[in-house]
């Protein structure tokens, strides 16, 4: 009879995999222990960061209600500095006899006998009016040294008004020398009869007679209309320097001779145009 012969390959994979199952399962259990104590460590790290922080929110609430306390304790005292003096001053009034009075009278006559002076005390009002002086002696003292700014000021406007006066006058003189010699002249021109005499004078050194004298052109600015002539007569040389366009130039060529006068009524760039007005007597002669 033949052996029972079994398959050992059947069992041989069940073993095998319980022990390969085996590790498998260990590995999930450590992993587990592992997630567990990570997870409690954590808790216990969040719990101290959180109490810490609290505590320290605490201490800083605390170091502030100090604060606010010593604050608050300042200001208690120094209101109560404020008003102790003010309690003093209540406290102690001036004695008042009026309140004897209202006290019934007593059965001896004696105690009715007692002069109250109805007046407070008299060294009250000399120490009051005591710091007043050196006030006053201030105010007094500015107002000295206003008034006597306001006078040296106002002694100062006189001397300047007084100046001013003076130029005044001055100026109005020489004004009226002025008129004075401007009429003369005005009336020596009109006692005189005139006569126009019309020139062109070029730039250069030729001389133009014109009536009793001789002019040359010096110097010509068309730009400003501005040019020097010089007048000779007798060999003497009368320089008109720095004249403008139609201005009358009135010039005496002798000493006893009638005045002459210039006018250049154009200003070209090397020439000049005008006339000269001349008594006729003069002319004639």
């Amino acid at each position: 009879m033949a052996g029972i012969e079994f398959d050992r390959q059947i069992f041989t994979p069940a073993v095998e995999a319980q022990r390969a199952q085996a590790p498998k399962a260990m590995g999930v259990i450590l992993l587990v222990l592992a997630l567990g104590l990570a997870g409690l460590v954590g808790y216990k790290v969040f719990t101290q960061a959180s109490q810490s922080n609290a505590i320290a929110s605490a201490n800083a609430q605390v170091e502030q209600l100090q604060q606010q306390l010593a604050e608050s304790q300042k200001r208690v005292e120094e209101l109560e500095k404020h008003r102790r003096p003010v309690k003093a001053e209540v406290a102690v009034p001036p004695p008042q006899p009026v309140a004897v009075a209202k006290n019934p009278a007593p059965a001896k006559p004696v105690y009715r006998i007692a002069a109250g002076s109805a007046l407070p005390p008299q060294p009250k009002p000399a120490m009051i009016a005591a710091p007043i002086q050196p006030a006053q002696s201030a105010a007094s003292a500015n107002t000295a040294a206003i008034q006597t700014e306001l006078t040296a000021n106002h002694e100062a406007w006189q001397a300047t008004t007084d100046r001013l006066a003076d130029v005044v006058g001055v100026v109005g003189q020489q004004q009226n020398e002025l008129s004075e010699t401007r009429e003369a002249v005005n009336q020596l021109l009109s006692q005189t009869r005139r006569q126009a005499l019309s020139f062109e004078l070029l730039r250069g050194n030729n001389r133009m007679p014109v009536g009793p004298v001789t002019l040359q052109l010096k110097s010509v600015d068309a730009k400003s209309q501005r040019y020097s002539v010089c007048v000779y007569f007798e060999d003497r040389c009368i320089e008109l320097k720095d004249r403008v366009l139609n201005e009358v130039v009135v010039f005496v060529v002798s000493k006893n001779g009638a005045p002459l006068e210039l006018v250049a009524t154009k200003v070209l760039r090397d020439q000049i145009v005008g006339y000269l007005e001349v008594p006729t007597d003069k002319q004639q002669r």
